[in-house]
């Protein structure tokens, strides 16, 4: 009888290991893809100049006042804008449009924002200025969610001592 007992312990405990080692899924947050594109977005919009386009510009201080999800919202609803003006731009990442890549990270910050501005009510800028803030809010999140790259180790001191 405390044979079967102790094997089903063992089976639960195996399977209880089993669990604990189920691999996590990569942080959502961590973007450094989508900083590329918005990058490559910024080599472009001097040639575009003379659409004068303005979009809502979120600033890196919208995202850090506890508005990460209603940030990216905005900038998602604005690449859209932004796409329009620029139709033969085709913004994507393996099939993904940039405006979802950053409807995703919006839906993946579950926090209640209150006292977060709305995307209309921000301060319109230049195509260049909306990309740079749009940059510069993904390399600030990158620096909270992102493992940073591990460092290597310093070789062993090969010092020889002569007296």
């Amino acid at each position: 009888m405390w044979r079967g007992r102790l094997a089903l312990m063992i089976v639960i405990l195996c399977f209880v290991c089993l669990l604990a080692l189920k691999p996590q899924p990569a942080n959502t947050l961590c973007t450094q893809d989508t900083i590329r594109q918005v990058q490559h977005l910024i080599t472009k919009t001097p040639d575009l100049v003379q659409l004068g386009c303005k979009l809502y510009t979120p600033t890196p201080q919208d995202y850090q006042q506890n508005c990460p999800s209603s940030t990216f919202r905005c900038f998602a609803d604005e690449i859209k804008v932004l796409n329009k003006e620029w139709e033969w731009i085709t913004v994507k990442n393996r099939g993904i449009k940039l405006n979802m890549k950053l409807k995703r990270l919006a839906e993946s910050f579950n926090q209640k924002e209150t006292g977060c501005r709305q995307c209309e009510l921000l301060r319109e800028q230049t195509a260049e200025t909306f990309l740079s803030n749009l940059s510069t809010v993904l390399m600030m999140m990158n620096s909270q969610y992102c493992p940073s790259p591990s460092h290597p180790t310093s070789p062993p001191d090969t010092h020889t001592w002569t007296h």
